[in-house]
């Protein structure tokens, strides 16, 4: 049996006991649910947002007696995929006489819903020109069900709500019922790129126009990264000692990558030893070369106009108008003005506190500094990514 297990994941959101400090944020976020209000809680990709989600619906069901509901709506593309999800979400945590009295009703509506294996998802595969928008309808009231069944307050969640922007009036659709749930739930929208997030709740002519409360998720505090990090290496019989200064230098407060820090770093000590600088400079060099796949992907996926402006950010250390990274980079400022608004509504960046601009990922950071100075090509591993 593997005993000796490493502590740090980062390949996917991490229970709700092992979410790195964010008590202020969680109860900032449970604040305004249990007085009614509905919020947008924005995140980028990797910051932990599903994580934290997780964990204040479980302090929600725990100290307010909330009925917690996630619904992962993650490249959802029509009506028929949010009904599925929604379904199977109301499915995954309701439980008992609450469970029995909303199964009896769901049946009672005659458009295939259930609670069982033989919900909407199935009918769907035996029909699937079926029209799911009164199934969809039903679901929504569902709050009201809950409340009827006991006076339960729904807590729900929708995660990577932005992408509901692919499916035409789904917006609209879905005020039309959560405008009359004030009493009876309240509904988080989480999504991870802003421009969308932006699109849907800052435009006055969109349904959801001012309709929930602002919340950004920052970057974690260095102390409290310093000290999960320490304890989870003494729990494991190891110590980070003189590269944990070093970690905390590269992961600049990013969730997802502190843990894959961590995570190589853990690999490289033994049992009872102290990790040194020559085993931060393995670690390090074993998560870029893991993320390198994904880096070139995600540079192939900006036009040329955005990669020059993410490199004229980092020789600019902030600042992209500078004359010697235009010059250098063959680069206008009125290019640089129409990049920033597409690299921010993608949150590739983000403005930095007293002015300027960071890329968001630190990792992906360093590996585009590459292009701007690149060592020589005789060096053994290095491959220049396309420009």
């Amino acid at each position: 049996m593997i005993e000796d297990v490493n502590p740090f994941v980062y390949s996917h959101p991490v229970s709700p006991e092992d979410v790195v400090d964010r008590e202020e944020e969680v109860r900032a976020l449970l604040r305004n649910v249990v007085g009614g209000h509905y919020v947008r809680l924005y995140a980028p990709r990797k910051y932990g947002k599903t994580s934290l989600l997780k964990l204040a619906l479980h302090e929600g069901e725990r100290n307010e007696g909330l009925i917690p509901v996630l619904v992962d709506l993650y490249r959802v593309s029509s009506i028929a995929d949010v009904t599925v999800r929604l379904e199977r979400a109301y499915a995954k945590q309701l439980k008992g006489e609450v469970r029995r009295r909303v199964e009896a009703f769901l049946q009672r509506t005659g458009v295939g819903l259930s609670l069982g294996a033989f919900g909407i998802s199935a009918r769907l595969q035996l029909e699937p020109t079926r029209d799911v928008l009164p199934a969809l309808h039903a679901l929504l009231e569902l709050p009201l069900r809950l409340e009827a069944a006991g006076g339960y307050r729904a807590f729900v969640v929708f995660d990577e709500f932005q992408d509901i922007g692919r499916i035409e009036g789904l917006d609209g659709l879905l005020r039309s019922h959560i405008q009359h749930h004030g009493e009876v739930a309240s509904y988080v929208f989480a999504g991870s790129e802003p421009g969308l997030m932006r699109l849907l709740f800052e435009t006055k002519d969109r349904p959801l126009y001012g309709s929930a409360v602002p919340m950004r998720l920052g970057r974690l505090a260095d102390p409290d990264i310093a000290a999960y990090v320490a304890a989870r290496f003494e729990a494991t019989r190891r110590s980070a000692g003189e590269a944990l200064n070093p970690l905390l230098g590269a992961a600049q407060g990013h969730p997802q990558r502190t843990m894959l820090l961590a995570h190589r770093l853990w690999e490289e000590v033994r049992p009872a030893a102290d990790a040194t600088l020559a085993d931060w400079e393995a670690a390090d060099a074993a998560a870029m070369r893991e993320l390198e796949p994904e880096f070139d992907a995600q540079w192939r996926g900006l036009d040329t106009s955005q990669q020059k402006t993410l490199r004229a950010i980092l020789l600019g250390s902030g600042s992209p108008y500078r004359s010697a990274a235009l010059r250098r980079l063959e680069l206008t400022k009125d290019v640089v003005r129409r990049a920033l608004p597409r690299l921010a509504a993608t949150a590739e960046i983000e403005e930095r506190e007293g002015g300027g601009h960071a890329i968001v990922d630190p990792l992906f950071a360093r590996w585009i500094e590459r292009l701007n100075d690149p060592p020589d090509e005789a060096d053994e591993g290095y491959t220049e990514p396309d420009r």
